[in-house]
């Protein structure tokens, strides 16, 4: 039987007893490989290969369901449908004809080699192979310094990328924050992209495998070391789910909008500054840094960081540091400023200091607590920590407490949570109990943390990386990471986190653009702020290698007070390039589109000059300017007709843009001050601003329209 499916101009179908599948645009192929789900059983001496095959179906254009047959472990059924973007393996479900096996791995798009195949694939140590065939790969971020997102089919060669949030644990590329976790991925080229994924949160650690150029969806288990569950049937929900689109990002778009969530509440999307651009430096001079931000940019949030404890997430003031941290806080609050913590989630270094003992530990396959770091380096035992199971109530009852207590202590009004993706791999340790095991640990710690701090605090914004909808639950505040990843290149670096941040406008989660450590970046870094959300400062202010430009003073003073508060939209793309197997993604022009009133609205709009410039006005009729210039409606109604509208001037220049209605003025804001501004001018319902060359650009915040 084959089942047939057609959307968004592309066509799937699927073979089901040939058990091969193909996605073409207008006859092209865009992927094509197995999906029926194959096992990987732990055996002496020699582990089983087992796929599943198709015994009879039951599909019609709506779905419906596939009973297999597991040679030697029993029978299953695999319920299928097709979703507003594609097609999604709703359940799966295995009942074993004995005793339940140890899972290895579970794969989608693998199959077992030929005798002729064996002689061809690289390495011989397992019987089979990875068939998911494209042009090209596209996992945001993959690849950081510089940062690469789009790979040919043969840039990786034998390769294994984190999807989730387990990176260097698994000897895999280093998968640090943002934007991770994605749980999905994606395969195509020039015709089309398919994105693969999970609807659910696996209870297995999840890469992309990909061997020589061919790809797989891989679940590592590891019950071979750890006790399997023994239930006689064995149950996944949604274990695979496919969207597809002509570009990348729109398929990942479409993905991401196959996952129901609410906008979160406005008040999230606030602006800080963290302090981790002084602490990584060993400076501690919280209230000289306190005083310098609110003076200059005068942010809601300010964030102690990483350092701030005694050890990672201890939860207690390291004393040598900060011999007066209340003091501190008590100072930042006095400014106008309300207080974030950085928290690890899942480290603790002294767990007998707090009643914990190795039964509440993350250990390895001979009982012994395994320790662990972002890194994994064995060669650095002092940078690493031993690790929370979230299997243990009393480990569970700790944290709790631990965060309950430090944000009723600190009165903080933001968490910032850090390093699901610095825990042990299932090939060392796993938890005792397998419900949380795989995806589900991190997930489980960062819900812990979410919730006693809710149970304190039930405003309080909850901070990670992750771009995944399914992560909703335990944060409602992404943070694009501080740039590290970007190398020397922080400007381009963000232009294209940027890109792939817009995928969180679509379940509207709050966005804190964060800021690099190079100051010489935060103009484009700030143009692309003035769209996606809030701003953010990671950056020294005393950095030893140059003073602070007044210029981005006023500009990040700018986006902290003018921002955007709602949380839910879509790009208006313009020039920018979303990427391609040709291009990596690049923010050049664009805005940034709200549902007000069934209508999609223009809200903000960055406007880029020189080589980035827009060379077809069609989608922007009326606008005319020079210079950089970023555009924020301060309302609902629009950058068009609110009755207070931002313009942000990032160099000399003039913007013209449509106005229907002739403002009542213009002000000009100087550092702090706002006055009434006379360079503008109003003609055939087009407004003019224009930079008088009189004013003091280094001092200049803004322009407000007010109608």
């Amino acid at each position: 039987m084959e089942w047939f499916l057609q959307n968004r101009n592309l066509v799937f179908t699927w073979d089901i007893e040939g058990d091969w599948a193909r996605l073409t645009r207008e006859g092209k192929q865009v992927w094509a490989g197995s999906l029926l789900p194959a096992l990987w059983i732990a055996n002496d001496p020699q582990p089983i290969f087992c796929k599943a095959r198709p015994i009879s179906t039951d599909l019609s254009d709506d779905g419906g369901v596939i009973r297999l047959a597991f040679e030697g472990l029993g029978e299953g059924t695999l319920e299928v449908a097709p979703t507003t973007a594609g097609c999604e393996f709703k359940r799966l479900s295995i009942e074993w004809t004995s005793s339940p096996p140890a899972i290895i791995s579970l794969y989608f798009g693998v199959g077992l080699l030929s005798e002729i195949q064996r002689t061809i694939v690289p390495q011989v140590d397992l019987p089979f192979w990875a068939d998911w065939t494209s042009e090209g790969y596209c996992i945001p971020s993959a690849k950081g310094s510089p940062i690469q997102s789009f790979f040919r089919r043969w840039d990786f060669g034998y390769a294994t990328l984190p999807l989730g949030n387990f990176g260097p644990a698994l000897g895999t590329p280093y998968a640090a924050a943002y934007p991770r976790p994605l749980y999905c991925g994606s395969m195509g080229g020039d015709a089309g992209w398919l994105v693969f994924g999970p609807g659910a949160i696996p209870d297995a650690a999840m890469t992309l495998d990909i061997r020589s150029t061919s790809g797989c969806l891989h679940y590592r288990y590891r019950e071979d070391l750890w006790t399997a569950p023994q239930d006689s049937v064995r149950e996944w929900a949604s274990p695979l789910r496919l969207s597809w689109s002509a570009q990348a990002w729109d398929a990942y778009a479409a993905h991401f909008a196959t996952f129901e969530t609410e906008p979160v509440d406005p008040l999230h999307q606030s602006s800080q500054w963290n302090t981790w651009g002084e602490y990584k430096l060993d400076v501690f001079e919280n209230r000289r840094l306190a005083q310098q931000v609110a003076e200059a940019v005068k942010p809601e949030l300010f964030v102690f960081d990483d350092k701030w404890e005694t050890y990672p997430s201890s939860g207690d003031v390291d004393t040598v540091r900060f011999p007066d941290f209340a003091g501190d806080v008590a100072y930042v609050q006095k400014l106008g400023m309300q207080v974030g913590l950085w928290q690890a989630v899942g480290w603790i270094d002294r767990p007998e200091e707090v009643g914990l003992t190795a039964d509440d530990l993350l250990c390895g396959a001979d009982g012994q607590p395994r320790r662990a770091s972002w890194q994994m380096n064995p060669h650095e035992p002092h940078r690493t920590h031993y690790c929370l199971d979230p299997s243990s109530e009393r480990a569970r009852k700790y944290l709790r407490a631990r965060i309950e207590r430090i944000v009723r202590t600190y009165d903080a009004v933001l968490l910032k949570m850090d390093f699901g993706y610095g825990l042990p791999g299932p090939d060392v340790a796993a938890p005792r109990d397998p419900a949380y095991r795989g995806e589900r640990m991190a997930y489980t710690l960062y819900k812990i943390v979410a919730d006693a701090a809710r149970a304190v605090n039930p405003k309080i914004t909850l901070q990670c990386w992750g771009l995944s909808p399914l992560m909703r639950p335990a944060y409602n505040m992404v943070a694009l990471d501080d740039l590290g990843d970007a190398g020397n290149e922080e400007a381009i670096g963000h232009r294209q986190w940027s890109v792939w941040a817009a995928l969180v406008g679509i379940n509207g989660t709050a966005i804190m653009a964060s800021s690099g450590y190079d100051w010489a970046a935060i103009p484009d870094i700030l143009l692309d702020t003035a769209v996606i959300g809030a701003p953010g400062g990671i950056f020294a202010f005393n950095a030893p290698e140059a003073s602070v430009p007044p210029s981005l003073i006023t500009r990040l003073r700018a986006l902290s007070l003018w921002h955007r508060r709602s949380t839910q939209w879509t790009p208006l793309w313009l020039n920018t390039e979303s990427g391609s197997l040709h291009n990596e993604p690049l923010m050049r022009c664009w805005g940034r589109l709200e549902n007000i009133n069934g209508v999609q609205t223009l809200t903000a709009l960055t406007l880029r000059d020189g080589d980035d410039k827009l060379s077809d006005m069609s989608q922007l009729p009326g606008y005319e300017w020079s210079g950089r210039w970023a555009i924020i409606a301060q309302g609902d109604r629009g950058i068009e007709e609110d009755s207070r509208i931002a313009c942000i001037p990032f160099d000399d220049g003039s913007l013209q843009m449509p106005c229907p209605v002739r403002p009542n003025d213009v002000h000009v804001m100087i550092g702090w001050e706002e006055t009434s501004y006379a360079c503008w001018s109003w003609k055939d319902d087009l407004l003019t601003v224009t930079v008088d060359p009189d004013l003091d650009l280094e001092q200049l915040t803004g322009f407000l329209i007010i109608r």
